[in-house]
């Protein structure tokens, strides 16, 4: 089993002026979390190797059907 070491004497770290005006640019904020957390999703289109295959995909299909 692990043991834990637990801090009780210790008081709460609080944040400086400086690391609270840092953290006050909210569109710069929610900028940098929409782009941690919304992946762009490039169209069907652009993406080259992946339409490719997609084509071959569905040719390999469509010939097999012929038969």
């Amino acid at each position: 089993m692990t043991k834990y070491k637990i801090n009780r004497d210790k008081e709460p770290k609080t944040p400086t002026k400086e690391e609270m005006e840092k953290y006050k640019d909210f569109s710069r904020l929610t900028a940098n979390y929409d782009k941690f957390t919304k992946r762009p999703k490039l169209p069907l289109y652009k993406d080259k190797r992946f339409f490719l295959a997609l084509l071959l995909i569905i040719l390999i299909a469509y010939l097999i059907s012929l038969v």
